[in-house]
């Protein structure tokens, strides 16, 4: 995500050149701004509210001034999770509008996904008409009573970082550029523009030479507190980095790197986001910090929310706990409390940059304990090998993500809802490996994955683009909306389902809490049960894709080349994989 906006790029679309002295509709300047601004696409799920919209788009056929590429998309946390994923693989804001205040509902869960994965968004919904009569655009049809509401905003607020209505149709330009500078400005994350109709209809005077958006720039880190953990990190005997999202930067994860095999610091990547070390690396502790820490006596936190579950981890961290980030403190969660010895703001790569330069090269006086860190995490990692031995003839999540993670070519991006396991992954460079936001909010894997084969798509890529999910999550993504929108635009996707037929994030955490209990009884299944499966691999068939059920670990590989080849050829594919027990 530290990619800079590219203002006046060339666009697929563009706007009417002759706006006949009348001036130009607010609606065309609200999509020129976002395409000046470095928006490539608009994810729209239109309503009564769209006529300006959808006029402004029209125009576009006679050439002229650049408007963001439009999508239809049939339902509004699809839209947004494409936008999502388009912004992941671009690094710059992309934009979803929705229809009033009953698409802005549809919004929030994608909307807090975004919030707490630090993607910028502009999100966006018509207004109904604020008039009941006179100018254009005012109320027309019934709906539009019921659907006013005292405060839209209000009800998206505390997921967006900036919210605000437009009031004047002249003032769009410099609020859509407000809007995109709050999103993109460090730490990045979404914002909530409403339209009302009327304004939308009004003719605004031409745009003139495109102004500028305002580039805030992050931070610097505080020299004195990077040498004062650099110090720490030299005399501690086993200093322990935990990251989720230090990848998200692509450099943060060379600098890493680089830092990790000079002086031996393990690292573990807890509910990783992104690939922060390749995953193979002798470094790399693993994904969880549940047993990370009992030799820590420094621990290190970079562009991680949560480094640890305390009533959870045993033992806890004993060594003084240091963070860097952004937002080192996540200051919009109400409760986090990590008693940290120093928070450091500053992105991740610059943060790591300031620390590898104060560290320096290791001296002779710190071989001894580099290497004796390095033999540690060496039979630590040893240990988690021998534990993680599988049966190989059963197809469980285990055995199933070996597989995937073997079979799929190194240049394909993966995005996971929950059900593929890292341990087993060989990702190691930048956008290999896409995570779920910390919300937690089901719905986002498959329209983030079609929102990265649209990006790729405009930059005439044939890269693959898988994505895993829970036969839960699958459902909760609207797959009929996803299926219809791979095909509608071109975007071809290869979804795997691991399917249980269960919520097993329910069933999980009830044992965990009750494992004496009745529910222990029937299993956990209370309110976790999702069977009987449909046939979910007939609902990609019935959209053109290839569907392919798969109920033997041996039929996989060639599961995943068909679904491989049919990508490749442009269309969608499907596995249901039906798990073991």
């Amino acid at each position: 995500m530290d990619k800079l906006y590219q203002p006046d790029r060339t666009p697929p679309m563009t706007a009417n050149p002759d706006d006949d002295g009348r001036g130009v509709l607010a609606a065309e300047a609200y999509l020129t701004t976002l395409s000046r601004g470095g928006v490539d696409a608009l994810y729209a799920v239109a309503g009564t509210d769209f006529p300006s919209i959808v006029e402004a788009y029209a125009a576009a056929l006679a050439g002229g001034v650049a408007l963001p590429k439009p999508y239809t998309v049939a339902h509004e946390n699809l839209a947004v999770s494409m936008a999502h994923g388009d912004a992941l693989r671009t690094g710059r804001p992309q934009a979803a509008m929705v229809h009033v205040s009953v698409g802005t509902a549809n919004m929030i869960c994608g909307a807090m996904n975004a919030s707490r994965d630090g993607v910028p968004l502009v999100l966006s919904a018509g207004r109904t008409p604020l008039t009941e009569d006179g100018p254009e655009g005012t109320r027309s049809r019934y709906i539009h009573w019921a659907q006013e509401m005292f405060d839209q905003g209000g009800m998206i607020r505390e997921a967006v970082k900036w919210d605000y209505e437009l009031r004047a149709a002249e003032q769009v330009e410099d609020v859509t550029r407000r809007a995109l500078d709050i999103a993109a400005a460090p730490p990045p994350g979404p914002v909530y523009l409403s339209l009302p109709r009327e304004l939308l209809a009004r003719r605004v005077p031409k745009a003139g030479p495109p102004r500028q958006r305002s580039r805030v720039s992050a931070p610097a880190p505080d020299p004195a507190a990077i040498d004062r953990l650099a110090a720490a990190i030299r005399a501690a005997d086993y200093p322990l980095i935990v990251t989720s999202n230090a990848g998200r930067e692509p450099r943060a994860l060379a600098i890493l790197t680089e830092l990790c095999e000079a002086w031996a610091l393990p690292v573990a990547q807890f509910n990783a986001r992104s690939v922060s070390l390749p995953f193979d690396h002798e470094m790399a502790v693993g994904f969880d910090t549940r047993n990370a820490f009992g030799a820590a006596d420094l621990v290190l936190s970079i562009a991680c929310d949560v480094p640890y579950v305390p009533s959870v981890t045993r033992p806890r961290p004993q060594g003084a706990l240091w963070e860097i980030d952004h937002d080192p403190l996540f200051s919009r969660y109400p409760l986090r409390s990590f008693p940290a010895v120093e928070s450091i703001v500053a992105g991740p790569a610059a943060g790591l940059a300031a620390l590898a330069e104060a560290l320096g090269a290791p001296s002779r006086d710190d071989a001894p304990r580099i290497a004796r860190r390095r033999a540690a995490v060496a039979r630590e990692r040893q240990k988690r090998a021998s534990a993680a031995a599988l049966d190989m003839s059963r197809l469980t999540a285990e055995t199933a993500s070996v597989v995937i993670a073997d079979r799929i070519p190194s240049e394909a991006a993966l995005v996971n809802e929950y059900s593929f396991r890292t341990d087993y992954a060989h990702f190691d460079r930048p956008g290999q490996f896409y995570g779920i936001s910390p919300a937690g909010g089901l719905g986002l894997g498959f329209g983030a994955a079609l929102g990265i084969a649209a990006a790729e798509t405009r930059e005439g890529s044939n890269r693959p683009v898988v994505v895993t999910l829970g036969d839960g999550a699958y459902m909760f993504n609207n797959p009929v909306a996803c299926h219809w929108a791979s095909a509608a635009h071109g975007l071809p996707v290869l979804a795997i389902i691991f399917n249980n037929r269960r919520w097993g994030a329910v069933r999980n955490s009830t044992l965990a809490m009750y494992p004496q209990g009745a529910a222990a009884a029937g299993n956990g299944m209370m309110l976790a049960d999702l069977s009987p499966s449909p046939d979910y691999a007939a609902i990609c068939r019935a959209h053109g894709g290839e569907g392919i059920t798969v109920a033997d670990i041996a039929d996989l590989p060639a599961a995943i080349d068909r679904g491989l080849d049919a990508i490749g050829s442009g269309r969608q594919a499907l596995l249901d994989l039906v798990l073991v027990d």
